[in-house]
């Protein structure tokens, strides 16, 4: 099956096409420059090389679909925006591309922005192709993470979280649903992904000018300053994180509600506890400390990224000196052992 302008085809070169920064949506609103048109290939030799594979998501004004390039077999993700429904909102799909442009190839887990391109109707976003499936599909399916697990996911969530805050670039939507696992195997490389609500602040916790101030991200894992709306940039982030550590490790959410109005409620006030008792039996004081660092209420007061990665929990442990992560049993069995012998 081959493409009929309604699914792109993933190329190496990024900057394929120059962006129109103008304000009204319009037919070729995102346009080709002559200069591009002479050197790269024409969109109908473009689409012959690519055929469409599955849908792989749908959003409010586009549809995921995994495509194949036919001659070498890679497969991608491409998001396909069409540019009607997109109207009065250009500016997301403008500012998703500049994003991921900006920090495509500084990790190898942060989604990678191939090749972007438009049609008469639509304008296509290739990234990365992830098989694996969502972390929270994972988590419905093991109830929750083992400790040590659980630690390994923040650590390599941390890590791109620092290089994307590193660039200035606030996610503002990190959950579950958008980190995704490349491939299905148990130890498959985390992904982040979805930056269409991300932006770009000079300083996220610093001036006044620099900060965001609309309400947006996923209601559960939204911070205090959104709602309150005095001001949001890097520390939205590490609040998140907060609350899918909580996650990972329980199973339930620190804040669910049955209805929103009190879900807002509890995440404005910072109502939380580690209840009930028996999910948190089996998790370490130092993890619950580390979600209460990620959770606290001030953001200026919150650490950052970086800071949360030094956080002894958070850091990478020896086999040497696993206790803490569920491995200390045979260390009490040896002292019993000499206790005993010297008695003996």
């Amino acid at each position: 099956m081959q493409w009929n302008d309604t699914a792109p085809a993933a190329s190496s070169m990024i900057h394929t096409f120059r962006i129109s920064y103008s304000n009204r949506l319009k037919k070729g609103y995102f346009t080709q420059s002559t200069r591009n048109r002479e050197r790269h290939r024409p969109w109908n030799r473009i689409v012959q090389q690519y055929r469409t594979g599955r849908v792989l998501g749908r959003g409010s004004f586009s549809i995921v679909k995994e495509i194949i390039n036919i001659q070498t077999g890679s497969r991608y993700a491409c998001k396909i925006v069409n540019k009607d429904d997109m109207q009065g909102r250009e500016n997301m799909v403008l500012n998703e591309i500049r994003i991921l442009k900006l920090l495509s190839g500084g990790s190898k887990n942060i989604t990678t922005l191939y090749d972007y391109f438009e049609s008469s109707r639509n304008v296509y976003i290739c990234v990365d192709l992830c098989t694996g499936g969502h972390l929270f599909t994972r988590i419905l399916k093991k109830g929750h993470y083992p400790e040590s697990d659980a630690a390994q996911l923040v650590r390599s969530i941390l890590t791109d979280l620092v290089y994307i805050h590193s660039v200035d670039v606030v996610h503002r939507d990190l959950k579950p649903e958008n980190l995704l696992f490349r491939t299905s195997a148990e130890d498959a490389d985390l992904i982040i992904t979805d930056f269409g609500l991300a932006r770009v602040v000079s300083n996220g916790a610093g001036k006044e000018s620099d900060l965001l101030t609309e309400i947006c991200g996923t209601q559960r894992y939204m911070a205090p300053e959104i709602f309150k709306k005095t001001g949001h940039g890097k520390p939205v982030d590490v609040w998140a994180i907060g609350v899918i550590t909580y996650l990972l490790l329980s199973g339930n959410s620190p804040f669910a509600r049955e209805d929103s109005d009190v879900e807002e409620k509890a995440i404005t006030s910072g109502e939380y506890k580690f209840e009930p008792l028996a999910d948190w039996a089996h998790v370490s004081k130092t993890a619950q400390e580390f979600i209460m660092c990620c959770l606290t209420m001030d953001p200026n007061e919150r650490p950052t990224a970086e800071k949360c990665l030094k956080h002894p929990w958070s850091k990478p442990v020896p086999s040497s000196s696993a206790c803490g992560r569920g491995a200390c049993f045979p260390a009490r069995a040896l002292i019993v052992v000499l206790i005993l012998s010297a008695f003996t």
